[in-house]
């Protein structure tokens, strides 16, 4: 009977682990945007946001954060839903999911959706896991945030994930060091005023001096690397200096782009 015991109280850790991690997410839905729901709403968004992050952990996904603008774009269309009585991504009249997200105020560059109506949170769970879309969804490691809503209704749970991939908004200047520091770590020295990569943006013809040798005008999501073009014409040495700047983020179709110049000399 001993020999039970280390594997009893190991089960019980685990057990305990567990009840903390779920406690944390409820926590967590009522300070994020949870408080539309009711308190079983709200522990059935919990169940699946903590469902959500276990699924991923065992593939070395980075987990996801509970996002406040997400959550309310979900749990509008919950309640879209349940006035429809069916499920949809979109129905008549409304945007498209994009366009959802982007009015409650998130920046990003990647969008997805699950939804459901079943009784409990874990046949819920259990029916994305099971869907090759939804399976997809919840394990794309490219999304780092997620906004769950549930919406009772005649016994069954509404329930939808809007998830996404969150950029953090960065002024001109910020923009402007993120790309710089990767030219600096290609061996370009990179100093002027970027307002004379600036002057370049869109249709100016940017003529101040000192003239570059060549203009690079370029569209990115993602500022932490060079586009392809331009590795490939740094990588001949022909350039040791450069100047870098920022013209105005677009969103085209709801996602935000950055669009940056260039100067190379």
């Amino acid at each position: 009977m001993q020999s039970l015991c280390p594997s009893r109280n190991i089960f019980l850790a685990i057990i305990a682990l567990a009840l903390s991690f779920f406690m944390r997410s409820m926590s967590a839905y009522a300070a994020v945007g949870g408080s539309r729901m009711n308190a079983e709403e709200q522990r059935a968004a919990a169940e699946l946001f903590q469902a959500a992050n276990q699924d991923r952990g065992p593939r070395h996904l980075q987990p996801l954060h509970l996002d406040a603008e997400l959550t309310e774009a979900a749990w509008r269309h919950a309640r879209r839903m349940v006035r429809e009585g069916r499920l949809s991504h979109q129905f008549p009249g409304e945007p498209p999911l994009i366009v959802r997200v982007r009015q409650t105020g998130v920046h990003c560059t990647t969008v997805a959706e699950n939804l459901a109506d079943y009784p409990t949170a874990s046949q819920i769970n259990n029916e994305w896991m099971h869907s090759p879309p939804h399976r997809a969804n919840l394990l794309d490691p490219r999304l780092n945030a997620v906004g769950i809503a549930v919406v009772k209704s005649n016994g069954e749970l509404y329930a939808v994930q809007d998830f996404a991939r969150l950029l953090t908004p960065m002024t001109s200047a910020q923009q402007e060091r993120e790309v710089a520091s990767l030219l600096t770590a290609r061996g370009l020295q990179v100093r002027g005023n970027p307002a004379l990569a600036r002057s370049y943006c869109g249709n100016s013809s940017g003529e101040k001096l000192p003239l570059p040798k060549l203009v690079m005008q370029y569209s990115s999501t993602d500022l932490s690397r060079l586009p392809p073009q331009a590795e490939k014409k740094i990588a001949g040495h022909r350039y040791h200096r450069a100047i870098v700047g920022a013209c105005p983020a677009s969103h085209p179709s709801g996602f935000t782009t950055y669009q940056m110049v260039i100067l190379l000399y």
